[in-house]
């Protein structure tokens, strides 16, 4: 086993050749050469200075619940961030990337403070959710934040960038295009709110989210992202048939899918889902090969059949969807 650790520093946990399919929500992918847990700040610190002395990439790994890694895993080193503090002042809330999203939002609950109702049921960890700039329902995390922290990869220094240096985006971020730059934690602006009112709109996200069956059962939620679309018949299509307006000329990508004729499409053990045709799923043997097949022959269909270009909201990590 290589020695990360001087003998001025706590000793991290190294682990070699550990697979990675069961820290993602899919359940796929090989395994990494190195797997190690950060804790704090000073831990994720050591952990990239070993991969750098390793002369190995590093991958970051959050709740796992956006990720697709390849059959033969990743070379390099693979770090858990699990750093979950998390305090408040007044309505400011200062969180840790490792804690949990939805844990977050019924703890904001509890404490009275509103602003985050609309994430309520999105799996994940905060750090991933800022990375991705997650949102649901008109809302995203991105218009909550006051600041982000984040540890520079290449000076092993954290950084503060205020929001409107985070380039916040649809399920976009400046961390997202830098992955060199590491969500390492988050200030919140929250306002405060009658506590059963806010507890009353985390119930509604959620009855929404299960009227949906809006469940992540080996999958990664949506897998695509909702495409910006010009095709004004196509808009009137969907406005008419769900009774709602687009929001920016934005179609779901589950509702494309669909009428592409693709529910329930299989390769090998992945397949669209039968309950929401943006969600790509492992039926129970699926491999990230298998994944990507499926994937492509979706974006395929309906760019042939709707004239609409899906990108994909997922991370790939090590193969190319």
């Amino acid at each position: 086993m290589p020695n990360a650790n001087s003998h001025t520093e706590s000793p991290l946990d190294i682990a070699e050749n550990v697979p990675l399919a069961p820290f993602t929500s899919f359940r796929i992918g090989g395994p990494a050469r190195f797997l190690i847990g950060a804790h704090t700040q000073r831990e994720l610190q050591q952990a990239l200075r070993f991969a750098r002395e390793m002369h190995l990439p590093f991958c970051i790994l959050g709740g796992g619940s956006n990720l697709l890694i390849s059959d033969d895993g990743f070379p390099g080193v693979a770090i858990r961030l699990l750093m979950n503090r998390v305090t408040r002042s007044g309505g400011m809330v200062q969180v840790q990337a490792g804690y949990d999203l939805t844990a977050l939002v019924h703890r904001t609950v509890a404490w009275g403070l509103s602003g985050l109702e609309s994430l309520a049921g999105i799996p994940g960890t905060v750090g991933g959710a800022v990375r991705g700039n997650a949102g649901a329902y008109g809302g995203a995390i991105g218009d909550v934040l006051a600041t982000v922290s984040a540890l520079d990869a290449a000076t092993l220094k954290v950084v503060t960038l205020r929001r409107d240096q985070c380039a916040f985006g649809y399920r976009d971020s400046r961390f997202k295009r830098d992955p060199g730059l590491i969500v390492v934690g988050a200030l919140l602006a929250l306002a405060p709110g009658d506590p059963e009112e806010v507890s009353a709109k985390v119930t509604q996200t959620l009855a929404k989210r299960e009227a949906k069956q809006l469940s992540c059962d080996q999958s990664a939620g949506s897998f695509f992202m909702n495409p910006v679309v010009d095709d004004a018949a196509l808009i009137r299509k969907f406005e008419d048939e769900q009774g709602v307006r687009c929001r920016e000329c934005r179609i779901p990508a589950g509702w494309l899918i669909d009428q592409a004729g693709l529910r329930n499409l299989k390769v090998g053990g992945a397949a669209v889902s039968h309950r929401h045709a943006n969600y790509l799923v492992n039926t129970g043997s699926a491999t990230a090969t298998e994944m990507v097949q499926l994937a492509r022959l979706v974006r395929k269909e309906v760019q042939v059949k709707l004239g609409v270009v899906l990108k994909e909201e997922v991370s790939p990590l090590g193969v190319v969807i």
